[in-house]
């Protein structure tokens, strides 16, 4: 990882590339990646979470075309930034949809609860 080895400038410009896959993930689309992560919000993603994930748009960008250097804290913050986001993008949906399939299945399985 370039963030262990010490490529801090590397590890922002890769989490921004994470970011703008995450994007087309999500479908959100056309227009440079600033105007990606805000039409996130269109698919569902909340506003602190947009914002959190041109932070690291702006890191990565900070970072490859200005030269800018990031502290070791800087870089592990915007990695959390992702991590949180993907956790609530993609993590907390799948795990609510598991509980309500083990509701219904619950129910399904007692006719007296429907």
């Amino acid at each position: 990882m370039a963030e262990e080895a010490g490529a801090l400038r590397a590890a922002a410009v890769m989490y921004r590339a994470a970011v703008e896959e995450l994007c087309a993930d999500k479908g959100a689309q056309n227009g440079g990646l600033a105007k990606k992560i805000e039409n996130l919000k269109n698919h569902g993603v909340a506003d602190d979470l947009v914002a959190d994930l041109d932070e690291a748009r702006l890191l990565g960008n900070w970072s490859i075309h200005q030269g800018v250097e990031f502290t070791r804290e800087e870089i592990a913050d915007v990695a959390d930034l992702i991590d949180e986001a993907c956790f609530e993008i993609y993590v907390q949906p799948a795990q609510r949809r598991q509980m309500r399939d083990a509701r219904k299945s619950r129910r399904d399985a007692n006719p007296r609860r429907k």
